[in-house]
C-alpha cells in the first residue's frame, strides 16, 4: 500500500467529457487518489484553487451521505433497531452549535490530518497542538472542580504548548514532505481515516467493546467524510479542509434545526 514519492504537487485537475458523461475533474481527481494515494511536498494553497475544490466535494460528500441515510433509513423500516445517537437527546445551544461548527472541525482535522501532510513542522505542531488543548481541558476540568490553583497552572501549561506549536509550524514552514511519509503515505492516510471513523462508535449510547463491530456501518458516513477531508488536505491544505468539515457539520446541524421544528 506504500505509495511513490512525488516532488511536485498533485497535477491540476481539469474537467473532461467521458464515457461516463460529464463528471467534475475535483471527483476524477478524487477517485484517482483512493486507487493509488500520493502525497505531493506541499498542498496548492491558492484560493481559487480551494474553492474550485469545495463546491464539487462538498456536493460529493451530500451525495455520498444521502445514499448512507437512506439505506439506515430502509434498515429502520425494515424493523432493524438502531442505537440512539448522544445528539438525540441534546438541545441544540448556541454552544453545541459552536462545537460543532468550529471546536469539532479544528479540534478533529488537527487531530486525525494535521499531521497528513508529511512535513515535520505540522507533525510536530500537531502533536503539540493535542497535548496543549489535553492540558488546557484538564485545567477546565479541575477548574469546574474547585481546584482553581491546578486550574490556572494547567491552563497556562497549555496555552504555553499551543503557542509553542504555533512557533513550531513557522519555524519548520519551509520544509517539504518527509521522503519516508511519502513511501508509505498510503498506510498513514488510511489510517488516519479509519481512526476518525472509529471514534465515532463513541457517539452511540451502549457502545460497548461486545457491540462495536455490529455498530461499524453506522460511522460509514464518517468513513467516507474522512476520506474526502483527507485528500482536500494534502491538495489544499489544512484551512480549507477545516472549512469543508464545518460546512459538512453545519449543514447536518441545519438538518436538526429543521426537525426541531
Amino acid at each position: 500500500m506504500s505509495g511513490q514519492p512525488t516532488r511536485g504537487a498533485l497535477p491540476p485537475a481539469t474537467s473532461q467529457r467521458s464515457g461516463r458523461g460529464w463528471v467534475p475533474a475535483q471527483w476524477r481527481a478524487f477517485a484517482a487518489f483512493l486507487r493509488r494515494p500520493r502525497l505531493p511536498d506541499r498542498a496548492e494553497l491558492s484560493v481559487a484553487g480551494s474553492l474550485r475544490a469545495l463546491v464539487p466535494l462538498l456536493v460529493l460528500d451530500l451525495l455520498l451521505m444521502a445514499l448512507v441515510l437512506a439505506a439506515i433509513g430502509a434498515a429502520t423500516a425494515l424493523g432493524f433497531k438502531l442505537p440512539e445517537h448522544m445528539l438525540g437527546g441534546l438541545e441544540l445551544t448556541p454552544a453545541l452549535l459552536a462545537f460543532m461548527l468550529v471546536g469539532a472541525p479544528v479540534g478533529e482535522e488537527i487531530l486525525f490530518r494535521g499531521w497528513l501532510s508529511g512535513r515535520p513542522g505540522h507533525i510536530i505542531g500537531s502533536l503539540l497542538c493535542v497535548i496543549g488543548a489535553a492540558l488546557v481541558a484538564g485545567g477546565a476540568a479541575a477548574g469546574a472542580a474547585g481546584s482553581g490553583g491546578v486550574a490556572v497552572w494547567s491552563i497556562a501549561a497549555g496555552g504555553g504548548v499551543l503557542l509553542l506549536a504555533a512557533l513550531t509550524v513557522f519555524a519548520l514552514r519551509k520544509r517539504d514532505a518527509l521522503h519516508w511519509f511519502q513511501r508509505h503515505f498510503a498506510w498513514f492516510f488510511y489510517a488516519s481515516t479509519l481512526a476518525f471513523a472509529a471514534i465515532h462508535l463513541s457517539n452511540f449510547a451502549g457502545a460497548g467493546a461486545a457491540s462495536m463491530a455490529a455498530m461499524l456501518p453506522l460511522v460509514l458516513p464518517q468513513l467516507l467524510l474522512g476520506l474526502i477531508l483527507g485528500f482536500v488536505r494534502v491538495q489544499h491544505g489544512l484551512l480549507t479542509n477545516i472549512s469543508l468539515h464545518a460546512l459538512h457539520n453545519a449543514l447536518f446541524a441545519s438538518l436538526m434545526l429543521l426537525g426541531l421544528e
